[in-house]
């Protein structure tokens, strides 16, 4: 387990609920998801007043940003600038909307209360969490994206420059630490080369979990181990195969972590009478 402290947190600092003019409102996408238009132009055409809730905002020195509930303030905007049309009662309602305004916080400390207010909905998606994770200055998302840049690999697509599943890759992070994923992305690069399938988040915490357990284990030996078992895709397919037992039943992230558990360690024991290591019994 690592012993990092990655939990969330900002300064104590003042808030106030006040009326705000949703046109006066500012955008920053750095510290949140992008802005989807269409998914705005969609609130508005559908917009309940009463149901608005009450966006958050950030009060910098140039203004007022929204930290959460974007799009809809987004959507008032649309409807007072007349680009969407909608009954006058609604167009009244929103002339001034009840927000949440906090004060004194650095954009990092935005990106953080944002990932807070957003993180237990599961309303941001992993790769927007990661990148506002970086830009908060979080520990968990800085070592992480560290350690993604030593092996020049980014987060968002399926390229032999990009890793798979971020939220795998973060939780090896925080389950063993920056300096496993740093080695376990070698071993995979050492077996594999540079490929989608070599960077798949399920593959690598296999060998995650295994070098974790066995810190003796030489990864050169390992790395070689795991080519003969034929290439990254292939693997991959082995690991489905082994959680699903043969397809037989379901898997989920657990299972298939468990399973990649089974497949690193038995491929490091192949044709091996010597120091070979436990190989878990994932269906218990």
């Amino acid at each position: 387990m690592s012993g990092k402290d990655y939990s969330y947190g900002i300064p104590d600092h003042p808030i106030k609920y006040v009326q705000v003019d949703p046109r006066s409102i500012k955008f920053d996408p750095r510290a949140q998801r992008n802005l989807n238009k269409s998914r705005a132009q969609t609130i508005a055409e559908k917009l309940v007043p009463t149901a608005l809730g009450t966006p958050i905002l950030s009060q910098r020195a140039d203004g007022q940003y929204a930290v959460d509930g974007m799009h809809r303030v987004y959507a008032c905007q649309l409807i007072l600038s007349g680009q969407v049309t909608v009954p006058e009662k609604v167009r009244e309602a929103i002339q001034t909307i009840a927000c949440e305004v906090h004060f004194n916080l650095s954009t990092a400390n935005e990106a953080s209360l944002f990932i807070i207010k957003n993180k237990e909905s599961s309303k941001v998606g992993p790769n927007d969490e990661f990148r506002i994770g970086v830009l908060a200055g979080h520990p968990l998302f800085q070592d992480t994206n560290t350690v993604l840049e030593k092996h020049q690999l980014k987060v968002g697509s399926s390229t032999a420059n990009s890793v798979r599943g971020i939220k795998g890759i973060l939780s090896i992070v925080m389950e063993h630490g920056p300096e496993i994923l740093d080695l376990s992305l070698t071993i995979a690069e050492d077996a594999w080369g540079r490929s989608p399938d070599t960077w798949h988040s399920v593959t690598i915490g296999g060998i995650a979990t295994v070098m974790s357990k066995h810190p003796e284990l030489k990864p050169k030996e390992l790395a070689q181990k795991l080519k003969r078992q034929g290439d990254p895709t292939a693997f991959k397919a082995k690991i489905q195969t082994i959680a699903t037992n043969n397809n037989t039943r379901a898997d989920g992230t657990k299972g298939r972590l468990k399973a990649a558990h089974l497949a690193v360690a038995s491929a490091w024991n192949a044709n091996r009478r010597t120091n070979r290591i436990p190989v878990p019994n994932i269906f218990e």
